[in-house]
């Protein structure tokens, strides 16, 4: 009788082992078939660095990254944005369009028309960018240049505007992160 019960309880042990294995890979399985956020995939990339080079159109774009992080400490905002030579604005428009239209497809919809977003990055000097506005859920992205004139003074007198550069501004964003705050602590003394 007692040969009996032990070879009942390995086989009940070894059902409640394999259960526990099948629902632990279930578990793995559904986890890793969660698609990965664009925000965090993004600062993933990035978070170790502040200055990025965009290869693209057989030109080097040189590029800030700016991470904003929410309370808890979980990244809401990657904005890389830079100025460029204005012979760099074919290739600037080229990728800004190559970016929307990767957005479409991982199932983004696009606002119609553009937006302002003033923008001041170092403190010096304020840009207002029209950006196209993407949005999936709580996830957006917006991208825009800014052409840069100058006004050259002529012989005779006239300011004539000249297009010497592009200010670009490519962001990833959370909007679902972006307000998330701690709990206040209680003060104890």
């Amino acid at each position: 009788m007692y040969g009996h019960q032990t070879a009942f309880m390995k086989k009940i042990s070894f059902v409640i082992i394999l259960s526990v294995l099948l629902c632990n890979l279930a578990w793995a399985q559904k986890k890793s078939a969660e698609p990965e956020l664009d925000i965090d995939r993004v600062y993933n990339l990035y978070k170790d660095t502040s200055d990025i080079v965009i290869k693209t159109g057989g030109k080097e774009i040189k590029a800030k990254i700016k991470i904003t992080m929410n309370a808890f400490d979980k990244p809401y905002s990657v904005i890389a944005y830079g100025e460029a030579d204005a012979d760099a604005d074919e290739v600037l428009q080229k990728l800004k369009t190559e970016l929307g239209v990767t957005k479409l497809q991982a199932g983004y919809k696009q606002s119609p028309g553009t937006f302002p977003v003033v923008f001041n990055p170092t403190g010096s000097y304020e840009h207002t960018v029209q950006i196209s506005y993407f949005q999936k859920g709580t996830q957006s992205a917006k991208y825009g240049i800014q052409k840069i004139m100058y006004n050259d003074q002529e012989a005779n007198g006239q300011k004539v505007a000249r297009h010497v550069s592009d200010f670009f501004y490519f962001e990833v964003c959370d909007e679902g992160r972006r307000n998330a705050a701690k709990a206040e602590e209680k003060f104890v003394f």
